[in-house]
């Protein structure tokens, strides 16, 4: 009976991980996912918490085991209250618990709890320790320790109350863990061959294995590069908790009832009875010291060994094979999550089969995510209108579109291409950014696919017949906007920050040439190699140490302008995707900073996470945060006032025009296809690459679309364009922690 209990058990707690880890994996958004990993992990909280106290409120006070599990049920309760106040800063006030905050104070205190836990369970089973285990775990931590440390205080500005502050609570987890870590395994060792104690005690072991990696869990994104994987770490917490309970219901119901089922009672356990230990000073024939060491476990064995043949006396290999089972699924998210978003195959409502195959190449992950899950939403209404059109006007054309997820990751995006390719797709919508484009625009001319971007504006991409398209103007348009506004704002000095990539580069190179050509100056300013994934953009205090070098560096080369021109004279210029958000975060940090006025980009413009988040937005506030993007004259655009309503209510947040321009995109690539495979047309032209790129040049000539007239240049780029600015204001004085983006001027016509 103990055996199919045990394996019950174990089949329950792995289905629990399982089941709880499915739905923060398979969770469909980034900020769905961040929801649904705070809301699992308090869940698994509470019902380690449960089982705790119901034990220790069980136990009497002073029976062997009732400090043990008080202190351990303590524990647990300033675990998830830490856990509770974490979620609420992340998920509801939408900004970074400071540091150190309560939560720090409360988890910090619970391994107080565990570390006399661990003393008691010693003292009362008297373990023997093996010293080479122990030696083994001192010397493990040790390195870990030594490695981890260093790293920290590379990563940290110690200049500071606030540097200091990050890193002492950074550092003290690893540390604390370190110290419950290294008496804890010689003494599960120790227990390892008295099942019915090594069960729960397995548990507890590979619980606290799970906390050590959540807790260091940065130590492993910066050797391995996995930024984007840092939520991985909620796997791990939920998983921590779920088999902890899974312990704690061990000893609740089977430990118990076995000891019972021996003549034992609940608040005295066998291995204490004067009998067992007897049994067990004739059973070991050594020091007196083994009376209490295993008596108990000595006479449950001697029960056993009555009905038990030598094959059951093994090793529980269920424990073992149940572990495995677990770790492997809680490394499955790792390797799992190198894959995107499932492919979606989007088909004419109207049931007719498609004829036309059209992909989309959009960041629904990443650092761009935010503009991904807009411009999803626009193509999605796009396709509903464009095969209503063709029905209407008794076309036999129907369009099929597949969107891939890039994950804002230059290597995807070229895999998801080649994809498309053996699908038989030869005009693709995206990708979204700029180092995307370059990525896959060599194998697009050599393997005869059309790349028709929405928000693609590179300058070094403005090269004439090839086989980009782009709805918008490249960014020499938008630097001259920028250097209008800052020249306009008395703005003579610019200390630039940007992504070193070939977005970053060539906008910020952009904006040198013409700050210069209107008389300013542009000092040597912080590149910075971009993130990739969610990471970036995350409310994880550890994420914050990776922009503290940056900005530390900033810091000091504005101080010097500064200096020499007076903080009206002087401006930051940055150029970011979503990790504008932690930039601000941090960037509060350091006052200096929010003296000058700071400029952003179309890649900032209208982030709504900006405003979400009470400390950047007030740091936003702060520098009067001006951002261009490119303008529609959306006033006297019916239709357009249509659809970017439709993508608001769909997504719950104001967007950027690219979405509407990739409205247009798909438009212009449907009406290419329709004219080459057209009742006029040979239906194997549309083969024929060259026929669909001059087709679209010629439809893009004359098409007037929701975002105006998509006329292109010789480079295949939109051939001019106006730019709105938009800042970020409080909604209104009673409430000041709510901020919305308004429009505060506009830039016509940028050629």
């Amino acid at each position: 009976m103990l055996s199919l209990n045990a394996r019950v058990l174990l089949l329950g707690l792995v289905v629990c991980v399982v089941a709880g880890n499915s739905v923060i994996f398979f969770a469909g958004s980034t900020e769905s996912r961040a929801t649904l990993s705070e809301l699992v992990t308090i869940t698994a909280a509470c019902g380690a918490v449960l089982l705790a106290a119901a034990i220790a409120l069980r136990q009497n006070i002073h029976a062997p085991h009732g400090k043990t599990y008080l202190s351990l049920a303590i524990g647990l309760v300033l675990w998830l209250c830490a856990d509770i106040i974490w979620a609420a800063y992340e998920l509801y006030y939408h900004v970074a618990a400071p540091i150190p905050s309560v939560s720090d104070i409360l988890w910090l205190s619970g391994y107080l709890f565990f570390a006399y836990n661990l003393f008691l369970t010693y003292k009362e089973f008297q373990v023997r320790i093996n010293k080479k285990i122990l030696l083994a775990a001192i010397i493990g931590n040790a390195i870990f320790l030594g490695y981890l440390i260093p790293l920290t205080v590379s990563l940290s500005d110690l200049s500071s109350p606030a540097g200091v502050a990050m890193f002492l609570v950074i550092i003290a987890y690893p540390i604390s863990n370190a110290i419950l870590t290294i008496p804890a395994i010689p003494i599960l060792f120790g227990l390892w061959r008295d099942k019915p104690w090594s069960i729960p005690w397995t548990f507890k072991a590979l619980s606290l294995f799970c906390i050590v990696v959540t807790d260091s869990w940065f130590a492993f994104i910066v050797t391995t590069g996995l930024q984007e994987h840092v939520w991985l770490a909620s796997m791990l917490f939920s998983a921590e908790y779920l088999i902890m309970a899974g312990g704690l219901i061990w000893y609740n119901k089977f430990l118990r009832t076995y000891n019972n089922n021996n003549g034992s009672t609940a608040h005295e356990p066998s291995y204490n009875n004067n009998t067992a230990g007897k049994t067990g000073k004739k059973k070991i024939g050594e020091e007196e010291e083994g009376e209490e060491v295993l008596g108990a476990t000595i006479r449950i064995h001697q029960h056993q060994d009555q009905d038990r043949s030598p094959k059951k006396k093994k090793r529980p290999i269920d424990i073992v094979v149940a572990i495995v089972l677990i770790a492997l699924v809680i490394g499955y998210g790792t390797f799992k999550s190198q894959s995107t978003v499932a492919t979606q195959f989007l088909l004419p409502e109207d049931g007719r089969e498609a004829n036309v195959k059209i992909g989309a190449l959009i960041p629904l992950t990443g650092t761009l995510s935010t503009l991904g899950e807009s411009t999803e939403a626009s193509l999605k209404i796009a396709l509903k209108d464009i095969n209503e059109h063709f029905s209407k006007s008794h076309s036999d054309t129907r369009v099929e579109l597949i969107i891939e997820d890039t994950k804002t990751d230059p290597t995807i995006a070229l895999e998801k291409l080649k994809y498309l390719k053996s699908q038989g797709v030869q005009i693709v919508i995206g990708p979204a950014t700029s180092s995307n484009v370059a990525a896959l625009k060599d194998y697009a001319d050599q393997n005869g696919i059309l790349i028709l971007s929405a928000s693609s504006t590179a300058t070094q991409l403005t090269i004439p017949n090839d086989n980009l398209f782009r709805l918008v103007p490249d960014d020499s348009h938008q630097a001259q906007a920028i250097a209008k506004k800052m020249w306009q704002d008395g703005v003579r000095v610019v200390v630039p920050m940007w992504r070193s990539d070939i977005f970053g580069e060539g906008l910020h190179s952009a904006l040198n040439e013409d700050f210069k050509r209107l008389g300013g100056k542009v000092v040597e300013g912080v590149g910075y190699k971009p993130p990739t994934g969610d990471f970036s953009a995350s409310l994880h205090r550890i994420n914050f140490i990776f922009w503290e070098q940056e900005l530390k560096a900033l810091e000091s080369r504005l101080n010097e302008e500064v200096k020499r021109y007076g903080a009206d004279r002087v401006g930051v210029y940055i150029v970011s995707f979503d990790e504008i958000v932690p930039i601000m975060i941090e960037a509060e940090r350091h006052p200096r900073l929010s003296s000058v006025k700071w400029y952003g980009s179309d890649g900032s413009a209208l982030n709504a996470d900006l405003v979400k988040n009470v400390d950047a937005a007030s740091f936003a506030v702060k520098t009067s945060f001006a951002n261009p993007i490119y303008a529609v004259d959306d006033d006297k655009n019916r239709r357009f006032i249509e659809v970017n309503r439709h993508i608001t209510e769909e997504i719950g947040h104001p967007h950027r025009s690219y979405a509407e321009l990739a409205y247009d995109a798909l438009w212009v690539a449907a009406l290419t296809y329709d004219k080459v495979v057209g009742a006029n047309q040979k239906t194997t032209d549309h083969n024929n690459i060259n026929v669909l790129s001059k087709t679209l040049l010629r439809v893009a000539s004359y098409y007037d679309g929701i975002t105006g007239k998509t006329l292109l240049n010789d480079a295949g780029d939109r051939i001019s364009g106006s730019y709105d600015f938009w800042s970020i204001t409080r909604k209104n004085d009673d409430n000041a922690s709510e901020y919305e983006w308004k429009r505060i001027e506009t830039f016509r016509d940028i050629k």
